[in-house]
């Protein structure tokens, strides 16, 4: 019987020899790697485009791909959770379209939502990173409750003091109603909830294997129906939250 052949991945393995090839030269251009390591031109741009994306390669103005750093840093273990931060930070402004517009990345600590990053022009000092929120009247919170089991969302109902901010504010007695809305719509929404004119517009973001804990959100001081709202930011959120979901799964933003 032939013996079984061990999971391999070749994509994997060619990156491994293009940054083997790179530790041993320290600069290369796309031709000069193309022609060293026997692979296409555009395979080759791929490969240093993606080092250099993740910061393990640096370009003059004569095209070289320069080694940085990092490679010795990530040898060491010493990568900062702070570039994470930062990359998640832009991604989140990439979605801001006004002055007024908020985005935000949060997590359900089982009892509240945390704000764990922010755009750069929050401007709502109640809401900023390090800080809480109540689950049951958030966008975030109900993006994120909305995709765990119905007895954890009893648990949760029954467990929690519901306060009421606004007189829209989300009770005992209508969490449910909003659980089914926000589980047909595939997204949370919270109008005036937490402060009159303040709309907030969230999707989860799931994890393969894992439970449902991480969100991301727009918020906007908007009076009125948040129709336009929804569908200006939904794309916004949903282009988003696939460059955040990488970092999330390898665990580089936890906190």
């Amino acid at each position: 019987m032939a013996k079984k052949q061990p999971a391999y991945l070749q994509t994997f393995s060619r990156g491994l020899q293009v940054l083997e090839f790179l530790a041993e030269h320290k600069t290369t251009t796309v031709t000069v790697l193309s022609k060293k390591l026997n692979i296409q031109k555009s395979a080759s741009y791929r490969f240093l485009n993606t080092l250099k994306l993740h910061g393990y390669l640096s370009q003059d103005q004569h095209n070289n791909y320069i080694l940085t750093d990092r490679i010795t840093k990530l040898g060491n273990g010493i990568i900062p959770k702070l570039e994470f931060h930062n990359i998640v930070v832009e991604i989140l402004n990439s979605i801001v379209n006004s002055n007024s517009t908020i985005s935000n990345l949060a997590k359900w600590n089982g009892e509240e939502i945390l704000y764990l990053a922010q755009s750069n022009n929050s401007t709502y000092m109640q809401f900023t990173e390090g800080k809480t929120v109540p689950a049951y009247c958030s966008a975030l919170g109900k993006a994120i409750l909305a995709l765990q089991s119905d007895s954890v969302i009893d648990s949760y109902i029954q467990k929690t003091h519901f306060e009421q901010y606004t007189a829209t504010t989300t009770t005992k007695q209508t969490m449910w109603s909003e659980i089914e809305k926000t589980r047909n719509n595939h997204y949370g929404l919270m109008c005036d909830e937490l402060c009159l004119g303040l709309k907030g517009l969230a999707i989860p973001i799931i994890i393969e294997n894992e439970p449902v804990k991480y969100a991301i959100s727009v918020t906007d001081t908007i009076y009125g129906d948040p129709t336009n709202f929804i569908k200006t930011n939904l794309p916004l959120l949903e282009k988003a939250r696939e460059e955040l979901l990488g970092y999330l799964e390898l665990n580089l933003f936890e906190i």
